[in-house]
């Protein structure tokens, strides 16, 4: 006989013998556990557990945060240094690690659309741009008192509002929130930056294929993978006018950030990233944290609550006002 037969052979013997010999009855469930009733939609099931699962770590996180801050109280230097690990994660989380280009604000415009867009008795509005970052570039408006200014104000609208609305050049903002014009009218310098807003005209290629996605959140969704993110650069945004008040004011100047809605967002972050700024007012913004996932997709920032809600960016910002 032959090998090959003898293995075939063998094969079905004991085939056939697996199929005479009696098979032992499997337990009915295994020791230490009771049989799964299902009366419910396991799916559905499925999402709420999850979500409570989540809201619990998201609550914890609230208390879990102690460990991340050893601040020092004995005096505001020592503060500011003991809390400077924390400024610099917040940096990492929201990407603002890219070094900035040199600011040169640009008064720029035409016959149609001349530099100088309006003028009071007190101060001149002129339509400006400036370099951020290498391919990121910034558009706003510069309000410039035409006597020594009392300080220096980034000025930043919300998301859907303009720097023309905030200056009260055009409707959609009443006169007692137009807050830009009436510290230019008080008689700030005040450089008012425009944000990405919330449409989506520009949300894709049109060669390709457009998208609803708003504008911000379609940079959000590029920008994350990239650890950079739509917050960050508007953010750098701020800074870059930071950056080019400082430089031109005479002397040791004072600037101060204020923004409104998606608008004090970008000025909290800033302020509490940037210790050059002397004061910040937040409108519109300020709140627990702890449902930010109820919030627009392109606030979610990586890892954020795990050590800032808004009450420990706050503590970056002091003992500044």
């Amino acid at each position: 006989m032959s090998t090959v037969f003898l293995r075939a052979v063998l094969v079905a013997a004991l085939l056939a013998w697996s199929q005479l010999a009696p098979a032992e009855k499997a337990p009915a469930t295994l020791p230490g556990t009771i049989q799964f009733q299902a009366t419910e939609d396991l799916d559905v099931r499925l999402v709420d557990e999850s979500h409570r699962l989540l809201d619990q770590r998201t609550a914890d996180s609230v208390e879990g945060r102690l460990a991340f801050w050893q601040r020092e109280l004995s005096s505001p230097e020592a503060y500011a240094k003991s809390v400077t690990p924390n400024r610099e994660r917040l940096k990492t989380i929201l990407g603002v690690v890219d070094a900035r280009v040199p600011a040169v604000l640009e008064r720029y415009g035409d016959d149609d659309n001349p530099s100088v867009v309006a003028e009071t008795e007190s101060y001149r509005i002129w339509q400006v741009r400036w370099p951020v970052l290498p391919g990121v570039t910034c558009e706003g408006l510069l309000a410039e008192p035409k006597s020594a200014p009392v300080a220096h104000v980034v000025c930043v609208p919300d998301a859907d509002q303009t720097p023309q609305q905030l200056l009260g050049l055009s409707p959609g903002i009443t006169a007692t929130s137009q807050f830009a014009r009436v510290l230019a009218a008080s008689g700030f310098r005040v450089l008012v930056p425009t944000l990405i807003s919330r449409a989506n005209d520009f949300s894709g290629n049109p060669l390709v294929r457009m998208t609803n996605q708003p504008h911000r959140e379609w940079i959000y969704r590029q920008a994350f993978p990239l650890g950079r993110h739509v917050i960050g650069y508007e953010i750098q945004k701020v800074l870059s006018a930071v950056d080019w008040l400082q430089t031109t004011a005479e002397g040791q100047a004072t600037i101060g950030l204020a923004g409104y809605g998606e608008g004090g967002l970008i000025a909290f972050y800033a302020a509490a990233i940037d210790e050059r700024v002397a004061a910040c007012l937040v409108s519109g913004y300020f709140d627990r944290r702890e449902e930010l996932w109820q919030e627009p997709i392109e606030r979610n920032v990586w890892c954020l609550l795990k050590e800032f809600g808004d009450a420990e960016i706050a503590s970056l910002v002091a003992p500044r006002q």
